[in-house]
């Protein structure tokens, strides 16, 4: 069964306050970029670049000429450039503030893509109420079109994003359910495969435990039973074939969230000891 949305750890209002702040900013953006900007273009001009200028021909045709005639109020050039830029830069900035500041962290995490859905369909949501302005019933409906495509394309990008998170919020519940009440058992590591990745906590620098794909033996003889999961240990802890691990587990078997068991280091367990030599320390991760 799949549960309802994880709470935001901010609280909700926190996180539609900054949901609804780009999908506006992007609408602004979108809808003086249309409605302003575009009627300030003659589709029959071209810029000179040696010169600065604008070159247009000695005979315009008057329908290219009046191609995105608008009803919509005349703005100034520069009033559109910097509203427009200060909007798509505001919108920017806040998008990925949103999708880094990690708002389910403490809830099983959740895709970053939060901003960027925000932004496509406040872009289309400008582009559509931009789009009916226009003279021309052919540009009319191409921008309103467009706008009504980016909605549409906002929208199923938002249920995939939906589905994303409430999928990663049940298998956080089931991890929890496990590290609750599952059983732990000690079994022997048959199988050990260094993943190449880390698992970080907090974003130091100095902080990233290398993530192992552990295979263990769980029993003995004829009612053994084989586990894989991933591990992450420090370094220096790095366990080895041979060893052991403790596995949390259930009566449950083929969990739909995919997790029957959780692993643990063994703290009697064998450790590598050119552990420090195998794997190197977690790079530096990227200021965000």
């Amino acid at each position: 069964m799949i549960p309802a949305l994880p709470r935001p750890d901010g609280g909700w209002p926190h996180l539609l306050r900054q949901v609804v702040a780009v999908v506006l900013l992007w609408a602004i953006a979108a809808f003086l970029i249309a409605a302003a900007g575009l009627p300030l273009m003659d589709p029959q001009c071209y810029s000179d670049s040696p010169s600065g200028g604008e070159v247009c021909p000695l005979d315009p045709d008057p329908v290219l000429t009046h191609l995105f005639d608008a009803r919509w109020p005349a703005v100034p050039e520069p009033v559109t450039v910097t509203v427009s830029l200060a909007a798509v830069f505001a919108g920017i900035g806040l998008a990925i503030h949103l999708d880094t500041s990690e708002p389910w962290s403490e809830r099983g995490d959740a895709p970053t893509a939060a901003g960027l859905i925000a932004g496509v369909l406040g872009a289309g949501l400008g582009l559509l109420i931009a789009g009916p302005g226009f003279l021309d019933p052919r540009v009319a409906i191409g921008i309103t079109a467009l706008g009504a495509l980016l909605l549409l394309l906002g929208l199923l990008a938002l249920r995939a994003f939906l589905r994303a998170l409430r999928r990663r919020y049940a298998r956080h519940l089931r991890r929890e359910h496990l590290r609750g009440r599952g059983t732990r058992t000690i079994a022997t590591i048959t199988g050990l495969v260094w993943t190449e990745r880390y698992r970080r906590y907090g974003g130091q620098e100095d902080d990233g435990d290398p993530i192992f794909a552990v295979t263990a033996r769980l029993g003995r003889a004829s009612g053994a039973r084989t586990v894989a999961e991933e591990l992450a240990v420090p370094r220096a802890d790095a366990p080895v074939v041979g060893g052991t691990v403790i596995v949390i587990h259930d009566d449950e078997h083929a969990h739909e969230t995919g997790i029957d068991v959780l692993l643990e280091p063994d703290p009697d367990g064998l450790r590598d000891p050119d552990a420090l030599v195998k794997y190197p320390p977690a790079p530096e991760s990227s200021p965000s």
